[in-house]
């Protein structure tokens, strides 16, 4: 069930953002054709980037991109610690990170698809909008 609810959830929330964007720009009151395209370009385009670029920053994260500040952080916070303390939890960079990349693995393909499903309406109808 996590597998389905996850992405549905995503779309879901991508839908209101989507929605929001649109009824707050005012596609109502849209005055001519060429307003109207780029009221929904917009409306599309938010999503899409938002989505896109979480999925793409939970990849880096997932690579490891942000290990050394956390080693950096756990060691400050291993030397406020008693020397029993600092002993018992003394670890190398490589023994941290070898560590921090074994652990569960959160999906983050389904933040980068509802981007891409929002993101190519907004990138056609920009291109539309420049040519009406």
């Amino acid at each position: 069930m996590n597998k389905i609810a996850r992405p549905l959830v995503t779309f879901l929330v991508a839908t209101a953002v989507f929605l929001a964007v649109l009824f707050g720009c005012g596609i109502l009151s849209a005055e001519n054709a060429q307003e109207c395209v780029r009221i929904w370009s917009d409306a599309f385009s938010v999503p899409g980037i938002l989505f896109f670029l979480s999925g793409a920053f939970v990849w880096i994260a997932r690579q490891g991109t942000f290990s050394g500040m956390g080693f950096a952080c756990r060691q400050i916070w291993v030397s406020l610690h008693s020397k029993q303390y600092r002993e018992e939890h003394r670890e190398s960079y490589s023994e941290y990170r070898e560590r921090r990349l074994a652990g569960k693995k959160v999906p983050f393909i389904y933040l980068i698809l509802t981007g891409v499903c929002f993101l190519i309406p907004a990138i056609l109808l920009s291109i539309v909008f420049f040519f009406i």
